[in-house]
């Protein structure tokens, strides 16, 4: 393993680049709100309806964007995870604080 450590670096470095073009998309009340964020947990876009501004959706709307945006935190931890995987052959990594 000591051996390819260099090789593992050098897999980890190139998949944080790759990362950065893979997206999840995450929609919440029907289409309402949606969100766009890479694997590294980076907001690209976000999308409201021309229905959601309407005067009396605030309430709504902010339960929409909060568990919308952390569906997408979960699911591109999730692509990470995945990624990470595929590199590693399916071997179980240590727990990385911050990493999933």
């Amino acid at each position: 393993m000591m051996n390819n450590m260099g090789a593992i670096v050098a897999e980890m470095q190139k998949l944080q680049q790759e990362l950065k073009n893979k997206t999840v998309e995450i929609s919440e009340g029907e289409g309402m709100f949606s969100i766009v964020m890479n694997g590294q947990q980076q907001v690209l876009g976000i999308k409201f309806s021309p229905g959601a501004l309407k005067p009396g959706n605030a309430k709504a709307l902010e339960g929409m964007v909060a568990n919308a945006f952390n569906k997408a935190v979960a699911e591109s931890k999730n692509l990470l995870k995945n990624e990470i995987s595929k590199l590693t052959g399916g071997m179980e990594l240590p727990s990385i604080p911050g990493l999933f």
